[in-house]
């Protein structure tokens, strides 16, 4: 009897259990809850899965994973949008965390008793503490949201930097940081949660330290993929810091010539 793949339709001959065109296995039977928690196993517990081999290289070797997988290689590692979904349920469990167990409040007084030191009024203060709650309501609501909107901005700002043919274009660039950006945030997120339950204090300077390892991390990265000399990637990470600059400088005049636009046409819709 004649097999053929469920996925690309190839033939699969006796005795092989995956299609040698697409990698799809055959099954035969009806999937099974024991088939979906091998399935789950194979990918995520262990240690020789798929996640923890992508998790590793991406210290070690993350050449291997990114150019790999932009190079067809794809059986060894998750492949990028897989990891990067795991990187926003990590983000929704510090969501989680942040929302039912006191630790947003907690950051709030950080910020009002730092604000008192800084010799703030009552009115400020209490102006401050609102568009604070405001705001973080806000990114809880759309985290995920932003997270996704971070991976464009951020590989436009390499496509700049890094110009030329011999460098990556502007979908793989794409691919580089969903997995350098999600490794940064699946790696920080369960020390973030850590620091803000034992010492929720030092929350307040929680950036000022992972978001240089982050930047750093992806020139490491970079100079691994592009095989880079020090004195290269020095000068791209100085040209990098320039081009997101002026990017988020562009980003912010935009939407808020928009924002005034939008304020002026509902204004002109009332008063008609």
């Amino acid at each position: 009897m004649e097999r053929h793949c469920k996925n690309c339709s190839e033939m699969i001959y006796a005795g092989k259990n995956f299609c040698s065109s697409c990698g799809a296995k055959w099954l035969e039977n009806r999937i099974s809850m024991k088939q979906v928690t091998q399935d789950f196993s194979d990918l995520y517990l262990g240690i020789d899965t798929k996640f923890v081999r992508t998790f590793m290289d991406l210290f070690k070797k993350p050449e291997a994973v990114i150019t790999g997988y932009m190079n067809g290689r794809r059986v060894n590692y998750m492949d990028a949008m897989r990891y990067l979904l795991l990187a926003l349920f990590v983000t929704g469990i510090y969501t989680f965390v942040l929302k039912n167990t006191g630790s947003f409040e907690n950051i709030l007084a950080s910020q009002e008793a730092a604000y008192e030191q800084m010799n703030y009024s009552a009115e400020q203060l209490a102006m401050t503490k609102k568009i604070n709650e405001e705001f973080g309501k806000y990114v809880f609501d759309f985290q995920g949201f932003f997270l996704l909107l971070t991976i464009p901005f951020l590989a436009l700002a390499a496509r700049i930097t890094f110009w030329g043919k011999k460098y990556f274009n502007f979908t793989e660039q794409m691919l580089f940081y969903m997995y350098t950006y999600g490794h940064s945030v699946i790696v920080t997120t369960p020390f973030t949660i850590l620091i803000i339950l034992i010492f929720p204090n030092a929350v307040l300077y929680l950036g000022f330290v992972s978001f240089p390892l982050m930047y750093l991390y992806n020139m490491y990265c970079y100079k691994r993929c592009f095989k880079l000399h020090n004195r290269t990637i020095i000068s791209k990470t100085l040209i990098s810091f320039f081009v997101i600059l002026g990017l988020f400088i562009a980003v912010i005049t935009v939407a808020g010539i928009i924002g005034i636009m939008v304020g002026i046409l509902l204004k002109a819709t009332s008063v008609i």
